[in-house]
């Protein structure tokens, strides 16, 4: 009564306006590669869904492990959901890196969106990083060269490295994994992601296939040589050397993972070199 006695009505329904803004703009979905508050998130594109029904793939968008087809790329900046989910986890860890000394950071087959988020993440941050993108074919890199034979780097180089949806294309990523976990220094961490299908038992690869709508079929694209499984995935990455961490819902939390388009099931893979 105090309240409407005092305030004018005018005044009371514009901080009423203020407050529903303030809730719509705090439940709103966000992307954390180009920090914007959008309405929604697009969709996988139908090229991925149309070749997989033309072609027979067998298992459904639902089955990937880290995967939103409602909600796949952002409208603003183009990052997909694991962009956006490697994005939370890359600015928590530079951002709590100390400041001595100069540490080295590489991106295999980085994404747009998301390098372009680290080198502005870097430069914000004062920190004495060198950030380099690598990969074999694309020419707007840093460095030219074959994951499976990375001679051009020095053993413990990297304090860092991302590498994701990269080792499915590869012939023998097993050799490509040794050779990640040589140029990782001890103590070094890194972002290592493959496509998933969760019910898939066992990997399925044919290095030596190379028709394209068999690929479709078995791998799910044209270009992959195998299909993970999960069980399968972290053998060969424990094989390699390297210490794993899966970091889901339970560690970002489910609220965040919502806001930003990631579905619950999601996993980031980080791994440590001991």
């Amino acid at each position: 009564m105090l309240i409407k006695k005092y305030i004018p009505l005018a005044l009371r329904q514009r901080v009423r306006a203020l407050q529903h803004r303030v809730s719509l703009i705090n439940s709103r979905l966000y992307c954390p590669v180009c920090e914007s508050t959008i309405v929604s998130f697009l969709p996988l594109p139908e090229f991925y869904r149309e070749n997989a029904k033309r072609y027979g793939f067998p298992y459904q968008t639902s089955e990937s492990e880290t995967c939103n087809e409602a909600a796949y790329l952002c409208p603003s900046c183009s990052a997909t959901d694991r962009d956006r989910l490697y994005a939370l986890f890359i600015s928590d860890y530079i951002g709590n890196l100390g400041s001595a000394g100069s540490i080295q950071i590489v991106d295999f087959a980085p994404s747009e969106a998301l390098s372009a988020f680290i080198r502005r993440l870097i430069k914000s941050s004062g920190k004495d990083i060198n950030y380099r993108t690598a990969d074999l074919m694309a020419e707007k890199v840093d460095d030219k060269v074959d994951i499976t034979d990375l001679r051009s780097y020095e053993t413990d180089q990297f304090a860092f490295l991302i590498c994701s949806h990269v080792l499915e294309h590869v012939p023998d990523d097993r050799k490509a994994l040794r050779e990640l976990h040589r140029i990782l220094r001890p103590g070094g961490k890194g972002i290592l992601m493959v496509p998933i299908i969760l019910s898939v038992t066992q990997i399925d690869e044919d290095p030596d296939l190379k028709d394209e709508s068999e690929r479709w079929r078995r791998f799910g694209q044209f270009d992959h040589v195998r299909l993970y499984s999960k069980s399968g995935f972290l053998d060969r990455v424990r094989d390699a050397g390297f210490e794993v961490r899966e970091l889901g819902k339970e560690f970002f939390g489910e609220e965040l993972l919502k806001r930003t388009g990631i579905t619950s099931q999601s996993v980031l893979y980080v791994v440590e070199k001991s």
